[in-house]
């Protein structure tokens, strides 16, 4: 055991002894990135090992005192780092790696998750990182792409941050840093499709199109591992403290949730936006599968269904008429559970005059939305990514691409059937975790 945390360390450090041939290199490179994630100042540690290692020029307290040949060694260095990170594989999110540690956490089980959290994030960043740097000079001069660029480099330092090995054991100061970091990025989707917005007419679509289906899928896959590792570790607090015997959770996994409770709750939210943007509520009656429960993430669930329903319930209000009274007529849901390959199925059915040809060639393009502009939200809803709060009914057109990316992101599927005059058929179709995984 003791050589196999070794080797997860000297993996983790490998890079850094080939960018850094100095323990002091390392720290600095920590403080500069802070410099250009907007703080520009040094502590009296950081000042100290400037003074004793870099030559009595840098006497000062700021990275400006850097002359032009150190400045450009540490920036060399860290965009090494960067690319070098941004070349390893990255092993793929399963609910297989989910369930590898569970409730109640050993010390040894959260100092090994720290260690595969921590790696993991340095990838996922600094992959982000290299993908902005390659966007065309005009991209990356845009103000709302240098926002997400620099919350990417602040992301970067606090992860390098981390004093190895002993830091990992901290569980307050690994809570902090990854709270820390879902609070930083809640809003960076919002910002960066701002950015890709202004200067789509500059660069090409397909282009533009494969940047944000990656960008999305490791900013997901980001989110779940931070909030996995936090979930985890408030779990084992109440085992411990003797406030949750029977917990049906595995982090953000649960073990058997009931489906048509989670319908309800998204019905009842998806209802108040309505009424708040409309005067109307579309009722959404469970036709099939009332008492059905799957394993599965309930916030990625709950981000799908909250988008489906609502697209459904605008059609139904927005359609509507005195002869046909369609804001009154239910949206059907059925559910289903195929056990023998552990497979849920649902069926979001509207009557709401199907989708034009015009648009469903379009529905899953980034930032392509049927809502006038005049009537767009801030695209706050738009850009929820699951634990984070939404307010509205219609946004930026990224509401079925992030559907998309999340059903895949577990091997799911999700389907489109319209019948232009008549109405839509979804099918979400979701693989759960095996029972020797939850175990």
């Amino acid at each position: 055991m003791l050589l196999a945390m070794r080797s997860n360390f000297l993996i983790h450090r490998q890079l850094l002894k080939s960018c850094c041939n100095r323990k002091f290199e390392f720290k600095f490179q920590s403080q500069f990135l802070r410099f250009y994630s907007g703080n520009n100042s040094l502590n009296n540690d950081d000042s100290n090992l400037m003074k004793g290692n870099l030559g009595s020029n840098s006497s000062g307290k700021s990275l400006d005192d850097l002359d032009f040949k150190k400045h450009h060694k540490i920036r060399s260095q860290i965009e090494l780092l960067i690319q070098d990170y941004a070349k390893k594989p990255i092993p793929k999110l399963t609910y297989q790696l989910l369930t590898e540690y569970k409730p109640p956490l050993t010390d040894n089980d959260n100092f090994m998750l720290s260690i595969k959290t921590i790696n993991l994030l340095l990838s996922y960043t600094c992959r982000r990182l290299n993908a902005l740097q390659q966007l065309p000079y005009i991209a990356v001069l845009n103000p709302n792409i240098e926002i997400s660029n620099s919350l990417y480099l602040k992301t970067l330092q606090s992860l390098l941050s981390i004093e190895y090995p002993y830091g990992l054991h901290n569980k307050e100061n690994m809570v902090k840093l990854l709270s820390g970091f879902l609070d930083d990025h809640q809003d960076t989707l919002e910002t960066l499709s701002r950015g890709l917005q202004e200067i789509i007419e500059f660069y090409p679509k397909e282009k533009t199109f494969k940047f944000l289906n990656e960008h999305l899928r490791d900013r997901i896959s980001m989110k779940l591992l931070a909030t996995h590792y936090l979930a985890l570790v408030d779990q084992t607090k109440k085992i411990e403290n003797e406030n949750l015997k029977d917990f049906k959770m595995v982090g953000i996994l649960h073990k058997e949730l009931k489906i048509s409770e989670l319908v309800k709750q998204v019905t009842e939210y998806v209802g108040d936006l309505t009424f708040v943007n409309y005067d109307r509520i579309v009722p959404v009656k469970i036709v099939q599968g009332e008492d059905i429960t799957f394993p599965c993430i309930p916030t990625n669930l709950e981000y799908i269904l909250t988008e489906v329903i609502k697209n459904s319930s605008r059609a139904h209000i927005e359609t509507s008429t005195p002869d046909n009274d369609l804001a009154e007529k239910p949206i059907e849901i059925a559910i289903f559970r195929h056990d023998y390959d552990n497979e849920l199925e649902i069926r979001i059915r509207d009557f709401g005059g199907g989708i034009a040809p015009q648009v469903e060639a379009n529905m899953f393009d980034y930032s392509y939305s049927t809502v006038e502009e005049s009537k767009k939200d801030n695209g706050v809803e738009a850009c929820m990514i699951p634990g984070e709060v939404i307010n509205n009914v219609c946004g930026m057109g990224f509401g079925l691409p992030l559907c998309r990316a999340y059903m895949e992101l577990f091997e799911g599927r999700l389907d489109i059937q319209s019948l232009y005059g008549w109405g839509t058929d979804v099918y979400l179709k979701l693989l759960g975790p095996t029972e020797n995984e939850l175990k």
